[in-house]
């Protein structure tokens, strides 16, 4: 009997002693959890508190609006800012007042556009064909809205000679050597050539040099036909205007830039004297590029990125918006992507152009 007591006492001992430790365990294992959640909520608290902060997306207190720099900022800069205001306004009505004001920058260079876009730096983008095809494949950011000039949704590298030039055509083997561009070079003449800025300017270098391959007079086979680069398309069309180049390219049209106040101030113009336009003709034409357009960086809120692609359309209904529209990106209105345009397919074309092109840089130029 003695020793049956001494056996339960032990066993219920042990059992007492095991449920104690279970319970034990249990009960700090719920004291962690309901810390680990207590944890959690701070942290969702401070991440839903942050500025800017969204479950869908990126929505900045500050919007920044980048355009490359096609011509001189002090030209673009106040239509890009007035878009930008209007962009802002609008978004602020339809959904997003945590977007407080709205910034625009035109950086130095068309490369310059292109790495501030990958950083974050600049939000959306006002870019050239070539500029959407390398944020797209390098940093992901989303075609918004394509610009359309009249019913146009392409446009053209144009070869531009002054006035006063014997150039009449680019290639025209029934005329005298002296009126077209391919006889001209391969007379041995020398030939001033100025391309419309970065050789990543699409209708300023890459098309344009893609034209001089295809009618056999590439600048680095021809020691005497000598190149330069101007700083943007305006600068390349004064050069022509100046005479201080043969021929120079651009986008068609950017003889109208040349009539702006501060294109006349620069150029000496008076009152009385022919538009300054005038005195520029063209003798020659690339093949089609797409048209400019807008992209967003792909962190943006989705929500926020189409309201922000359907305000780049509203503003287009307002005097305002056309007139900044013109004299920024000399568009008309803006289409929706992909809704109204596959722009996407669009520019293939620039990609195969590039291709052939980049590898062989060199041959483009003569300097």
């Amino acid at each position: 009997m003695k020793v049956r007591f001494i056996y339960r006492n032990a066993h219920n001992y042990r059992l007492h002693e095991e449920v104690g430790i279970m319970r034990l365990w249990r009960e700090r294992r719920l004291v962690g959890l309901m810390g680990l959640l207590v944890i959690v909520g701070v942290l969702g608290s401070l991440v839903v508190g942050f500025p800017g902060a969204s479950q869908q997306g990126f929505i900045p207190e500050e919007l920044v609006v980048g355009m490359v720099p096609s011509r001189a900022a002090t030209i673009l800069q106040p239509p890009v800012e007035g878009m930008a205001k209007l962009v802002l306004d609008y978004v602020q009505k339809n959904g997003f007042p945590q977007v407080k004001r709205v910034r625009a920058v035109i950086p130095e260079s068309y490369t310059a556009t292109v790495e501030a876009i990958g950083a974050e730096k600049i939000h959306i983008g006002l870019l050239g064909p070539f500029q959407i095809v390398q944020v797209m494949d390098s940093y992901g950011a989303i075609p918004i809205n394509v610009a359309k000039r009249g019913a146009n949704l392409t446009y053209r590298s144009q070869f531009m000679v002054h006035v006063d030039s014997t150039l009449k055509a680019l290639k025209d083997d029934d005329q005298d050597p002296k009126n077209d561009l391919v006889s001209l070079v391969k007379s041995g003449a020398t030939v001033r050539f100025s391309y419309g800025g970065s050789s990543t300017s699409t209708s300023g270098f890459l098309f344009p040099c893609k034209t001089l391959k295809d009618l056999g007079i590439l600048p680095g086979d021809y020691k005497n036909f000598k190149t330069i680069r101007a700083a943007n398309h305006l600068a390349s069309a004064i050069a022509v205007y100046k005479k201080d180049v043969d021929v120079g390219v651009g986008f068609d049209d950017v003889r109208q830039s040349l009539n702006t106040e501060q294109a006349k101030k620069e150029l000496g113009w008076k009152p009385g004297d022919p538009e300054p336009s005038t005195n520029v003709n063209v003798i020659g034409y690339s093949d089609d590029i797409p048209n400019d357009g807008i992209v967003a960086i792909k962190a943006l809120d989705a929500k926020l990125r189409e309201t922000i692609k359907q305000a780049f359309v509203e503003i287009m209904k307002t005097e305002e918006g056309k007139k900044y529209a013109k004299d920024a990106l000399d568009a008309t209105d803006f289409v929706p992507v992909p809704e109204g345009y596959d722009m996407a397919k669009a520019l293939e074309a620039v990609r195969v152009v590039a291709k052939e092109i980049q590898p062989n840089l060199a041959k483009c130029e003569n300097q």
